[in-house]
């Protein structure tokens, strides 16, 4: 079998094929699939044809402002939503159960409870191809047939995760870097103007500017807070852990069917510029993490773009499901052991 067999794009829809002739090269468009040799082959649009969305776009639009408006209210609204981990629950949980290797009922609800949220996110998708009867595998792209073949997507499905881990982290460190020295020169400058001067001041004199910068967290201060809020989603104990594979799994298939295949795929056909719809895709996929902070929103954005890119790159969503379903596993592991560790205890905490 050839090693180039993946030729169809993520949400194109499926025709009866066109037999070209053999000497006649393939029509430079983005949008075009490739062709290769041992698998049906999808036909090439006319080339005076307008690619047509591949759902309405009031469905398109529907479905961006109810993930914009559910991070925020994960946002602003932590102590109350059942899917945001938040300090308020980390106490109650830590009253109500004390001994850290019980199962915690609550974990697995949550888990539950986002699973559903997730696949009811997907039947939405589903309902507005339908509309304009694209089938729903069509998003897919050419799916990896055989063990070869799905082997070396796995093997690149790697690769991206441990490129997309290095520049991340490069970029986490740039951002801390920068938010620290940020904060420092802002607080050098308030502490050099409340500063009293030994003419003025007096026995009694009001020191509450200085008492309000006190008040405010450092950036370090505000990313621990947020690493204990995160650690309170992570697994304890074996079933918790099977659960945690089973959402991992959950939320790696359905936002990369959400955001690579539908809206994706609707942004560079609606916007008719591939550079912008693969950006615009990343920003909404940063915003539906508006839980994580600013820091967060902006990482998750990049890390959205480079699913993107990889997604167009192998014409399939199996690498970027894979990539997706084992970075938040890993990452939930990662919290757990930093948990068990006792390594919150030397976090840095608000003064």
């Amino acid at each position: 079998m050839p090693d180039n067999e993946f030729f169809q794009e993520p949400g194109q829809p499926t025709q009866p094929p066109v037999i070209e002739p053999p000497e006649l090269p393939a029509p430079d468009d983005t949008f075009l699939p490739e062709t290769t040799a041992g698998v049906s082959e999808q036909p090439f649009p006319i080339e005076t044809q307008k690619p047509r969305a591949i759902a309405p776009i009031w469905h398109t639009l529907i479905l961006v402002v109810g993930i914009l408006a559910f991070s925020i209210w994960g946002a602003v609204k932590k102590d109350s939503n059942p899917f945001v981990p938040s300090q308020h629950a980390l106490s109650a949980h830590e009253q109500a159960a004390p001994h850290q290797h019980g199962v915690d009922s609550i974990r697995l609800i949550r888990y539950g409870l986002t699973g559903l949220i997730e696949l009811a996110i997907v039947a939405w998708v589903i309902f507005g191809l339908r509309l304009r009867k694209v089938p729903f595998r069509s998003l897919f792209g050419a799916w990896p047939r055989g063990l070869n073949n799905i082997t070396m997507e796995a093997i690149i499905a790697a690769a991206f995760w441990l490129t997309s881990m290095a520049i991340l982290v490069v970029l986490a460190l740039t951002w801390a870097f920068t938010e620290i020295q940020i904060d420092k020169y802002h607080r050098a400058h308030e502490t050099h103007q409340t500063a009293p001067s030994p003419s003025t001041s007096q026995p009694g004199t009001s020191q509450k500017p200085a008492l309000k910068q006190n008040e405010e967290k450092t950036p370090d201060e505000k990313q621990a807070d947020l690493i204990r809020e995160l650690t309170e989603l992570a697994p304890a104990n074996g079933v918790e852990i099977v659960g945690w594979g089973l959402l991992c799994l959950i939320v790696g298939f359905s936002e990369e069917v959400v955001f690579r295949g539908y809206l994706q795929t609707q942004s560079i056909l609606v916007l008719r510029k591939l550079p912008v719809g693969l950006v615009f895709t990343a920003v909404i996929f940063g915003l539906a993490h508006g839980y994580q902070g600013v820091r967060g929103i902006v990482l998750i954005s990049v890390y959205g773009l480079l699913f993107g890119i990889i997604t167009r790159m192998r014409r399939n969503l199996f690498p970027g499901m894979l990539a997706h379903s084992w970075h938040d596993f890993f990452t939930g592991m990662m919290l757990a052991l930093i948990r068990a560790s006792g390594l919150l205890n030397h976090l840095p905490h608000a003064h």
